[in-house]
Formats: structure tokens, C-alpha cells, sequence
């Protein structure tokens, strides 16, 4: 079952697919796998960091971490310099998901 949330999520993917960023999912489908795991991802910070800072920094770093080590082709190891891709995207992604853990 779809959380409410991850349409706006695929739907943001989909227009970063659309301004050109290359790791942005190049399908719907993948889309709505990309934002079900980002919303996971970053709903479960805090249980997975019970030291960390919890800055938004630091949300937004792990986040595109997690999403360049799941969807990026051979994993973490593969990501190099995309990390700034995968940076941006979370960047665009963290509002969206910071509204849904404010409502």
C-alpha cells in the first residue's frame, strides 16, 4: 500500500528526470520505488543514527547516500562523483518529506 506522501515524491523525481539530473528514475514505476525507499530512508534517521546529529545536513547526506547505494548500478562503490547528483536530489526530495513529518 502507497504511503500518501510518495506521489509527490515520484512526481518530484519525475521533474528532476525532466530538468536533466542523471540519476533522477527514468520510469513512473521506478519513480515510485525511488520515493517509497526515500521516505523510508528518511523517516528511519533517527533509529539508525542514535548518535548522529540529526542536522538537516546530515539527513540530506544520508539520504543520498542510501538512494546512491539502492539505485545506482553496482552500489555504494559505483556512485563517485554522482554523489552530487544524488546530493541534489535529496536536496529536492527532503521538503517534501519534512512537510509530511511536520503534519
Amino acid at each position: 500500500m502507497q504511503h500518501p506522501i510518495e506521489p509527490r515524491l515520484a512526481a518530484k523525481l519525475l521533474w528532476a528526470r525532466d530538468d536533466g539530473c542523471p540519476v533522477a528514475p527514468a520510469t513512473e514505476d521506478l519513480a515510485n520505488e525511488m520515493a517509497s525507499f526515500a521516505r523510508r530512508r528518511f523517516a528511519s534517521y533517527c533509529r539508525r543514527h542514535k548518535t548522529g546529529d540529526g542536522s538537516l545536513v546530515a539527513r540530506v547526506e544520508d539520504l543520498a547516500r542510501g538512494l546512491g547505494t539502492k539505485f545506482e548500478r553496482g552500489g555504494w562503490p559505483m556512485v563517485g562523483a554522482l554523489i552530487a547528483d544524488y546530493t541534489w536530489l535529496a536536496e529536492q526530495l527532503v521538503p517534501i518529506l519534512e512537510d509530511n513529518t511536520n503534519n
